[in-house]
Order: structure tokens, then sequence, then C-alpha cells
């Protein structure tokens, strides 16, 4: 009788439930790392190899090799992701035919699809304008396959059930596509195979770097909402505190929110491509700012606060995500995936952070 009393009265208290996110929040993934790739040379100064990630190693030459094309090294990456809390990683599509070893960096999300331990994670794509999108007479093709991965259970959904797309370099659509009702009707095409599959209406996130940008590919193609890749600022070549990174990403949230279309936060886990200057092509891309890196606390702290400007604008934030760079991005200054000098810190400081906001 006693336990019977005890029930009753605990079952009367009006406990707190542990909520969905109040957003869902992914990475995006830049697969460079095969094996013989040229981007780990980039790491190979002393300097640079705190980044290291986990499946990195130093030689016995002095030299680092930095590696993931392996599927015992997705799967370990799966379950950090999902210790960190992420719902999806936004991977970066290379159509095969765009250059001759352009379908080498599509490794991440094969071997994404071929993982048994992908569970809960989900995964979307970046496409990027030009010919990474592979030929203009192939679109058709190209809309078909993409099609098909919408479809899928696994492949990532706005709220209202529509597959999340981005699109990065939207300055190229035009050139490629030959004007701008070719690019809406390349992405109407897009919207059609999608639902002919049964996936439903894309929802397609121009990723731009300025807000006017974005509004055009709103109202000129027919996209449905802004971001960017990464929303990093500032044109001196010098360092600046992760803080001006957080307050670059705000200002990101808040410029494209003053244009009254609906928009996807994107979050700097980091912004530091000093290690690409050692090739002179790619030094002209990096002659604005970098920024210290953040401790974990200071990154999880960022990620919060985007979180909690999606709860406070549903409207806006209609897609309801937050996207960070990056997962993998080692020598272009942002990451989450664990190091050997950090391990999963940053991951950890991150669940506790989407954990509070439930």
């Amino acid at each position: 009788m006693i336990a019977l009393l005890c029930l009753a009265a605990l079952a009367a208290l009006e406990l707190p439930a542990l909520g969905p996110p109040p957003a869902i929040v992914g990475a995006l993934r830049w697969d460079g790392w095969w094996a013989g790739n040229p981007w780990e040379r980039n790491l190979d100064p002393r300097e640079w190899r705190s980044r290291l990630p986990f499946y990195a190693r130093e030689t016995a030459e002095g030299r680092v090799e930095v590696r993931s094309d392996r599927q015992e090294v997705m799967d370990r990456e799966i379950a950090y992701a999902l210790r960190g809390g992420l719902a999806f990683w936004a991977f970066c599509y290379y159509h095969p035919s765009s250059w001759p070893e352009a379908d080498r960096y599509n490794y991440g999300w094969r071997q994404f699809l071929a993982s048994r331990r992908r569970g809960a994670l989900r995964y979307c794509f970046i496409l990027q304008g030009g010919s990474h999108m592979g030929p203009r007479e192939r679109w058709a093709e190209t809309a078909r396959e993409l099609a098909g991965h919408f479809r899928r259970r696994e492949y990532q959904r706005a709220p209202a059930g529509r597959p999340l797309l981005f699109v990065f370099a939207t300055q190229y659509l035009e050139p490629h596509f030959g004007g701008a009702q070719e690019v809406r009707a390349a992405f109407d095409l897009l919207r059609a195979e999608s639902r002919r599959a049964g996936a439903g209406n894309p929802y397609v996130v121009a990723q731009v770097f300025r807000a006017e940008d974005g509004v055009r590919a709103v109202e000129r193609w027919g996209f449905d909402a802004i971001g960017a890749y990464s929303a990093h600022a500032h044109d001196e070549h010098r360092e600046h505190t992760y803080a001006d990174l957080v307050g670059a990403n705000r200002w990101y949230r808040t410029s494209f929110a003053a244009t009254g279309k609906p928009m996807v936060p994107t979050v700097n886990a980091g912004w530091d491509g000093r290690p690409r200057l050692r090739d002179p092509e790619w030094a002209r891309h990096y002659r604005g700012a970098w920024y210290a890196q953040p401790t974990p606390e200071e990154l999880a702290a960022n990620v919060r606060e985007a979180v909690a400007w999606v709860r406070a604008h549903p409207a806006q934030a209609e897609a309801g995500a937050v996207l960070i760079y990056a997962w993998n991005e080692t020598d272009e200054g942002g990451w989450l995936v664990p190091t050997h000098a950090e391990g999963p810190a940053r991951l950890d400081a991150l669940r506790r952070a989407l954990d509070a906001a439930r």
C-alpha cells in the first residue's frame, strides 16, 4: 500500500522532460584526406601538428600522413559525431567528371553510407557552383542522382520534411548554366526529379559571403534560404581572437536576417588557412585574417548562441538548422574531429551545450 501511494505521488510530480533539440546542428565535411592526398603536406611543419586528427600519424621521416579514407576510420568518426550531439554531416559533393581526381573527394559520403554504425546520424550535400557540379549537358542525370539520395532515410531533412541542400560558390552558377533563367530552370528540374523520386521539394540554401548575394539567389533562382560555408570576416592579414570570429558569425546572422529572407546560421569552429600559404595558387585565397583557435568551451558557447537564435526566430530560421564549419577542414583551420593534442574535448563541450539547450 505504501509503495502504491509513493508511485502515485511520483506520477503527480511535474518532472521536466528532456525534449528534442531546439535546432538541428550539423557540421560540413570536406574529404580531402585520402592516401597520397596533396593536402597533408600543408601540415608537415611543426607549428601545425597540434591540429593532427586522431587518424593522422607522424612518419619515421619526420613527415605526417593524414588519411581518413578507411572504413574503420569512418566508423569511429560517426561514433564521435554522435557523441558530440551532431545531427548530420553536410558533405561537399564533387561530380566525378569535374576533373580527373574529383571523385576521390567523394569517399566520405560513400563510406558513411556503407557503415553499419551510422545509426542516428544523417547526411546531406553541399554542391559547389561551376564545374564541380559536372557538365551542364549532364545536369538531368546529376539531378536524378541527387534525387536518389534525397529519398534515402539517412538524408537530412528540414522539419517540414524537405531534403536539405546547400549550394556554395553561387557566383559561378549563372556562367555555368548560361544565365539566371537557366539556373532557375536547372533547380526546378532538380525539384521535379526529387518529387518524382518521392522525396518532396528540396530546401535549397545559398552559401554566400554577402547578404545581397543571398537575396539574389532567393529572388532570381528560387532558392529557399541564405547561409554561409564559413562566416569569417576582417581584411587585415593578421591574427584576431576567437571572440572576433564569434562577432563575425553574429554579424552574418544579423545582416542575413535583415534581408527578411529565411536563413541557416553558420558557426565557425575556427578559420586559419595559413598552412595553405605554402602553395602560391592557394595563397591568393588567404590574404585576410586568421583567428586564434577556441577553447572547447568558447566553441560550445558560440554554437549555443546560434541555437538560441534559431529558437528565438522560428519563422526566419524555418529549416531549424545550424551548420558548423567544420568537421575536418584541418589545414584550413576549422575542425571538430578529435585531435591527438586535444582529444574529443570540443565534441564533449558541444554535447554539454546542446543538452543544456534542450
